[in-house]
């Protein structure tokens, strides 16, 4: 079989690379690692994942740098606020609704008929936590 990588992208995110048919997005908590010679580190690097994961509350107001990008736009070049943190009718696990300061996103808070925050179109986004960097900068009152 010839060596054919293609590009696992969510929501216009790419996140790696691998053998078309062969790659999958899940929670850690879904994996299960025996069998493997090194399933002692695998299990340690789920559990650090899980725990940076979790390791970053975000509030509503707060003020985000967003490590994603989307075709066309800087990766890890757009800051935002936060105006959503919570479950999504359109993928499982926890996700984070940014407005960006810059028209870098891709729609207005709601996503698939489903409203969950309000922003002017085009600055809108959805990220897991961990594509998300708490900026110093003061709460923003919403």
């Amino acid at each position: 079989m010839p060596f054919d990588t293609s590009t696992r992208i969510a929501l216009g995110v790419p996140y790696f690379r691998c053998l078309p048919g062969r790659g999958i997005f899940t929670q850690p908590a879904q994996l299960q690692t025996t069998g493997t010679g090194d399933s002692a580190v695998v299990e340690q690097t789920l559990r650090q994942a899980e725990a940076s994961a979790t390791a970053l509350t975000l509030r509503v107001g707060q003020r985000v740098k967003w490590s994603g990008k989307h075709a066309g736009t800087e990766s890890g070049k757009h800051a935002g606020t936060v105006r959503y943190v919570g479950p999504v009718t359109f993928a499982a696990g926890e996700f984070v609704g940014v407005e960006l300061d810059d028209a870098a996103g891709r729609h207005d808070g709601s996503f698939m008929g489903e409203s969950y925050f309000e922003c002017e179109f085009g600055k809108g986004i959805f990220s897991q936590a961990s594509m998300l960097k708490a900026l110093t900068e003061p709460i923003i009152k919403v």
